[in-house]
């Protein structure tokens, strides 16, 4: 922050006149210097607080009529550069004016009460004050600081972009892949705890959110149905078998297996195999359920939630088997199961049966979709306490 002279330097102060030729005009330009070293300090806090987010929701809510804000946002370095690059030429202005008036008045014995001094004001005013001013009125000081600054980075553009092509030089350096940018998962969650805190949201969008958020952290094996639960049916059973499978589990997918479930060669839907039936209703004994399947989807168990559940909704997916490394059954996963994640258990028609209805065999399952694992809903986060 402060530029150490050459003793030799200060001591040729000690025979020095006022560098401006008046004593007075000298503390009068070392009180500007303060004032400037406060403002660039000030300045730099408000800057750096007002992340990338905070100016988007900014400039969304009450415009950016003249640019300014974008520019921040797209060149936030710049005027970092412009601010730092300033108050060390303030600061260092500062010193020199400090020492050589102590060295008028003191002669060599000020040298070291200069740089106490010195010191101690730019901590004082230009350091600790306006930046503990600054990190309390972030918004207000960046409204007013922006354009000043933005003239002095053009004033400056010579010196700044030589200062910015070394750091880059020396950040590609030791960095080669470049500097990742943007919000983290992190950032996000402490956001939602914050507006939580307010009063913003309630306890379910919070909930909400943060689950959506720890769908990048699941992977699919957290999900998936067992392959041990897993209703299949053999390759070589007829449309009658795979509808009377369906009609017995409730389930409107089943994936169809070779010798054992580690060979699954595809999946049937039972209102394809309903129109396949239909359709040669006099040999529908004799069709084989391979007339009816389509293709299987595989994804590995390390796969994350939230990679496949964009996949599952841009592919039209409802059901996908889970294999591991070695390419073996882990289970299914589907699309339900996945949304249940985020919003708890999912139920049809079916599940809640009519008064008037004849009660269901209890030791059949009550699901009349896709093979979905039964498992309870996992609660990321406690409600708060009243």
């Amino acid at each position: 922050m402060f530029t150490t002279f050459p003793s030799e330097f200060l001591l040729a102060l000690a025979e020095a006149m006022p560098l401006l030729g008046n004593v007075g005009l000298d503390i009068l330009v070392l009180t500007f210097m303060l004032v400037l070293s406060a403002f660039f300090s000030g300045s730099e806090t408000a800057i750096t607080a007002l992340d990338n987010l905070k100016l988007r929701a900014l400039i969304k809510e009450q415009g950016d009529p003249n640019g300014m804000y974008t520019l921040v946002l797209e060149k936030r370095a710049r005027f970092i550069t412009t601010l730092l690059v300033g108050n060390n030429l303030v600061n260092n202005f500062s010193a020199i004016l400090t020492s050589n008036l102590f060295a008028i008045w003191l002669g060599n014995a000020g040298i070291g009460i200069a740089t106490a001094v010195v010191t101690f004001l730019v901590l004082i005013f230009g350091e600790i004050t306006p930046k503990s001013f600054a990190i309390n009125n972030i918004l207000p000081i960046f409204k007013a600081v922006v354009r000043p600054i933005y003239l002095l980075s053009i004033i400056l553009s010579p010196v700044i972009v030589l200062l910015e092509t070394i750091t880059q030089s020396i950040i590609r350096l030791f960095s080669p892949g470049g500097v990742q940018q943007g919000l983290s998962v992190q950032d996000l969650r402490l956001m939602i705890e914050i507006l939580g805190g307010r009063g913003q949201l309630d306890w379910q969008k919070h909930q909400l959110l943060n689950k959506a958020l720890m769908m990048d952290y699941l992977m699919a094996r957290e999900v998936v149905k067992p392959r041990i639960e897993m209703r299949t049916i053999s390759n070589q059973a007829t449309l009658p078998e795979v509808i009377e499978l369906c009609l017995e589990t409730g389930y409107s997918r089943i994936p169809v297996q070779g010798e054992s479930k580690d060979e699954i060669v595809g999946i049937v839907h039972l209102k394809r195999a309903l129109q396949l039936a239909h359709t040669h209703e006099e040999e529908r004994n004799t069709i084989s359920v391979t007339e009816a399947m389509s293709p299987p989807v595989y994804v590995p168990e390390t796969k994350r939630v939230g990679d496949l559940l964009k996949e599952m909704l841009q592919q039209r997916l409802h059901l996908a088997i889970v294999v591991d490394e070695y390419g073996g059954t882990v289970g299914l996963i589907t699309l339900e199961d996945i949304l249940e994640e985020l919003v708890g258990e999912i139920y049809d028609e079916s599940d809640f049966p009519s008064r008037t209805q004849r009660p269901r065999n209890p030791s059949r399952p009550n699901r009349t979709s896709e093979q979905s694992r039964r498992l309870p809903n996992r609660q990321y986060f406690e409600p708060p306490s009243s």
